[in-house]
């Protein structure tokens, strides 16, 4: 697998990955932003797209991981994992932040794992469903 930055000319690949995850093509002009931006990164396997994530520092002034979304034919692959850490290596700032809804355990397994550690709720975001921030210092 490969993790580098995004091109522009990823980016249909990348919002039909999005839609396959969320039912919609409506993040594209979001994930082109990211993309002209240099905050967002795509994970490969023998040249085919399978995942990638966006992250930026509106967060405080913190990195913040927006989105890490894997096509679901090649989830358990390590393949957010592997974008989780191309981004703590690449990160620039000391703190990295994301965040994930209390119903997805399987994000949460992914952020502990990697040594993150939950640093607080949001509510109100999506109705029953409270998102919770996760944290890990990087330098």
């Amino acid at each position: 697998m490969l993790v580098t930055k995004a091109k522009f000319s990823d980016l249909s690949t990348l919002s039909k990955i999005d839609s396959m995850v969320i039912g919609s093509e409506i993040r594209k002009p979001i994930i082109e932003q990211y993309i002209l931006n240099e905050q967002c990164i795509i994970a490969s396997l023998n040249g085919e797209p399978i995942g990638f994530a966006c992250y930026d520092t509106t967060f405080f002034e913190c990195c913040f991981i927006q989105l890490a979304i894997v096509n679901p034919n090649f989830r358990r692959l390590g393949i957010a994992s592997a974008l989780i850490r191309y981004i703590e290596e690449h990160c620039p700032t000391s703190k990295l932040f994301t965040s994930t809804n209390e119903s997805n355990t399987v994000m949460q397994q992914v952020c502990l794992s990697l040594g993150f550690v939950r640093s607080g709720i949001i509510e109100n975001l999506d109705d029953g469903d409270p998102e919770w921030v996760y944290f890990k210092r990087v330098r």
